[in-house]
């Protein structure tokens, strides 16, 4: 077929093994395909046995063969696929990689080294604190069990711990974080420099165009380069979930815990130096007191502080205090990885359809996309180019998961007005991360998907949904050429949606 033919149908494939990411589209001339591209690959749980029967029907399906790798940022439930079943990724032809300009280890103006470097920090520093804070759990449940207080410090203990492995399982390997990042990142990155394929870092503001898809442009809406938009906190309000954090607590967590189990210094403790009193005495010598009371406040406390020591009560130090802010520095080591996903818009035709497929990209990089200056006006009217893209959106791929802070309203939802509208969400609340439930889906979000899509919502496992997205519409009626579920032994394996030009 002559390479001038346009594209006319994409196939969407949404593999569901578990909450997470893992879209295969292909696109047609009539019957002939022209292009394959696969968009991450991972689920908030699953041992590669788990994986295996979905990874061995995409392979399948791309008939050993990508022309495009899109990795959009470095959390568990978009990458660990590919390490959970590398064997299999290594069996593929893959003409062509693209990840965020965020992962650059290259990038001239060092900005990548820098994010990746602040990142690698905070990913110490979270494994540590939550590896004290379980330490801490068994030294408290080995004191007496029958005192209220230690009883009620469990219970509250147990609760933080429990939304602090949650976001630990998202955000780390189970061992120590490597200089290179997660695992499934750094060995689909050795997979791509073995194969000799080639690598791009997009920056935001890049149209691309594909030879093998002529009239299609692929539009890098974000991560933004304003380091302010990746460590945004989220727009308090109806747009986003709040954020009761500041950067101040998150950098003094981050520091904190990188020294656990390491010498101390003045600048580290919680209160003046003044008052703190060690082995060899205080900490500051000269006190507001006559030599006398000096030597009796000090006797005195050398003498509570000895008789402390004797009893394994360390969790009650007020340096442990410094744990409970450790939540804070998880929900910013989580946003702010968010806000480095590549966010593309995928245009058939100029002036044609648009799929939208952002990643894990919360309000911030949203936002920022309306700011890339070079689209000022380039849309009708004259709309920035990015307002224009989201008003032709027929295929979004939903952020996060069905999360208000993964699609804000004022610049996204509200634009997605295109009647022909269809959602994909991968979201599954029988293989997700327990904390994570109480936030995913948002059903208000929910509500407003299924009325802009007329009911074109399709969800990865809708079982625990209530209501059902599927008892107001039935997607089946809409026939298999639009849409079909690929099953194997009575196993659901992934949903499909079909975009026609």
């Amino acid at each position: 077929m002559s390479p001038a033919v346009p594209t006319t149908r994409v196939d969407v494939r949404m593999y569901c093994l578990g909450t997470g990411d893992c879209f295969v589209l292909k696109f047609f001339a009539q019957e002939e395909l022209q292009f394959t591209m696969l968009i991450d690959c991972g689920s908030c749980m699953g041992t590669r046995a788990d994986f295996l029967p979905y990874i061995e029907n995409l392979v399948d399906y791309v008939e050993g063969k990508l022309d495009l790798l899109v990795i959009t940022h470095e959390h568990q439930d978009h990458v660990n696929g590919f390490d959970k079943c590398l064997e299999e990724f290594e069996q593929l032809e893959i003409g062509e990689a693209w990840f965020a300009w965020t992962e650059d280890p290259d990038d001239p103006q060092g900005r990548a080294q820098d994010l990746l470097q602040k990142r690698q920090k905070m990913r110490l520093g979270l494994r540590n604190a939550i590896t004290q804070l379980h330490t801490n759990r068994g030294a408290i449940h080995a004191e007496q069990t029958n005192l209220k207080a230690n009883e009620q410090a469990l219970l509250a203990l147990d609760a933080f711990l429990d939304g602090m492995d949650t976001l630990g399982a998202v955000n780390l390997d189970e061992a120590l974080p490597a200089a290179g990042g997660l695992a499934g990142m750094r060995k689909i990155k050795q997979l791509l420099k073995n194969k000799q394929v080639r690598t791009r870092y997009l920056l935001p503001g890049a149209s691309l165009p594909m030879p093998q898809v002529p009239g299609v442009r692929f539009h890098v809406l974000g991560p933004p380069l304003d380091k302010a938009h990746i460590f945004a906190d989220g727009k308090e309000g109806r747009d986003t979930h709040p954020r009761h954090t500041t950067p101040g607590e998150g950098i003094l967590a981050m520091n904190s815990f990188l020294t656990i189990d390491g010498d101390i210094s003045p600048g580290d403790l919680p209160f003046s130096d003044k008052y703190a009193v060690g082995a060899q005495g205080l900490v500051q010598s000269e006190l507001d007191h006559s030599p006398a009371e000096s030597a009796v406040y000090l006797s005195q406390a050398r003498d509570l502080f000895d008789r402390y020591a004797a009893f394994d009560n360390k969790w009650r130090d007020i340096e442990q205090e410094w744990l409970y802010t450790a939540g804070s520095l998880a929900i910013r080591l989580d946003s702010h990885i968010n806000n480095t996903s590549l966010a593309l818009a995928i245009e058939i035709g100029t002036g044609g359809p648009v799929l939208l497929l952002p990643g894990d990209a919360e309000y911030a990089n949203w936002e920022s996309w309306h700011l890339i200056e070079k689209w000022n006006g380039t849309g009708p009217n004259p709309k920035h180019f990015v307002t224009d893209l989201l008003s032709r959106t027929v295929f979004y791929k939903v952020s996060h998961h069905l999360s208000f802070n993964g699609t804000p309203l004022d610049k996204g939802i509200q634009l997605l007005n295109n009647p022909d509208l269809a959602v994909m969400v991968p979201l599954d609340l029988r293989r997700i991360s327990s904390r994570w439930r109480t936030t995913m889906p948002n059903y208000r979000l929910l509500r407003d998907l299924m009325e802009r899509s007329q009911g074109k919502c399709i969800i990865m496992d809708e079982i625990e949904i209530i209501p059902r997205p599927s008892a107001q519409y039935d997607l089946t009626t809409l026939g298999e050429a639009r849409y079909r579920v690929i099953t194997k032994d009575g196993q659901t394996l992934a949903k499909q949606y079909t975009v026609f030009v």
